[in-house]
């Protein structure tokens, strides 16, 4: 099973046809290209993962592409494909993977905290990151074409008993 989402030659000309010299540079070979598109391939399913349609094509596989039971562009998807966004939503993330290892599996960081800043007033002030995620809008953009909708940006699950 595939390690990574995509082929090095693939990644090459998309990044070449962008003009990201990085991923061409002459201290960057292809051992590192494969461990930047590893990190980004295991990035891209923990962010986005959750979203994916469809269910896992196989019980063995290491990443969550392919799946079945998909349609994309009215079509269902065989579940031996890993649909073209993915695959560039991947050479996005190993770019960025490449250039600075690890950026896409930060520590994370405590997130915003009530604090009281006023006592006879009683008034509490929100200190720290409000969002909490890493906002990649190039990889969302990619990805809207094989992502299912989420209005609000959460979902919601109810609980039936019978």
């Amino acid at each position: 099973m595939a390690d990574y989402y995509g082929t090095l030659p693939t990644a090459l000309a998309y990044h070449e046809a962008r003009g990201n010299a990085a991923w061409t540079a002459a201290s960057v070979d292809d051992r590192k290209r494969t461990a930047a598109l590893v990190r980004a391939s295991q990035a891209l399913d923990a962010l986005y993962g959750a979203r994916y349609p469809g269910v896992v094509a196989s019980a063995d596989q290491v990443l969550l592409w392919p799946r079945a039971d998909v349609v994309w562009r009215c079509e269902d998807l065989p579940a031996d494909v890993v649909p073209a966004p993915v695959e560039k939503a991947t050479y996005e993330l190993a770019l960025r993977e490449l250039v600075k290892p690890g950026s896409l599996a930060p520590d994370v960081a405590a997130g915003p905290q009530k604090v009281l800043t006023e006592v006879k007033g009683i008034k509490w002030s929100v200190v720290g990151d409000v969002s909490g995620k890493a906002v990649l809008p190039i990889v969302e953009g990619i990805l809207a074409e094989i992502l299912p909708a989420t209005p609000t940006g959460t979902t919601v699950s109810t609980l039936a008993r019978f």
